[in-house]
């Protein structure tokens, strides 16, 4: 993979957390995707994925997982092929992503989810 590359659940959790123009696309089918998935991921679809490569700017923070990780860097490499700066594959997919220790929100960064604009 030329322009993406992968990270971890570690540095995927950091990108979220510190980056305003982040996108985490969860590739997974849908009977997976609605038995669980984290709330801030989109589903990345055939009906989807067309309208992200076009429609997304070109320096949003792109953050693909599959299932285990290994269908995500070929996904990440197309976002790439489309200009995409920013193009990242999850190391171990969701099942790393719901293995990941989590931590308790502080009462003060709670509030600041709720207020902030979506």
């Amino acid at each position: 993979m030329s322009d993406g590359k992968r990270i971890s659940v570690e540095q995927a959790e950091a990108l979220l957390a510190g980056e305003n123009h982040v996108m985490l696309l969860d590739m997974r089918e849908a009977r997976a995707y609605c038995q669980g998935h984290d709330p801030r991921a989109i589903p990345l679809t055939a009906q989807t994925l067309r309208g992200l490569l076009l429609h997304t700017p070109r320096q949003v923070h792109i953050v693909i997982l599959c299932a285990d990780g290994s269908a995500s860097p070929a996904r990440a490499e197309l976002f790439a092929d489309f200009g995409f700066e920013h193009c990242y594959s999850l190391a171990g997919g969701y099942a790393a992503w719901r293995a990941r220790p989590r931590q308790a929100a502080t009462p003060q960064r709670a509030a600041h989810r709720v207020a902030a604009p979506i």
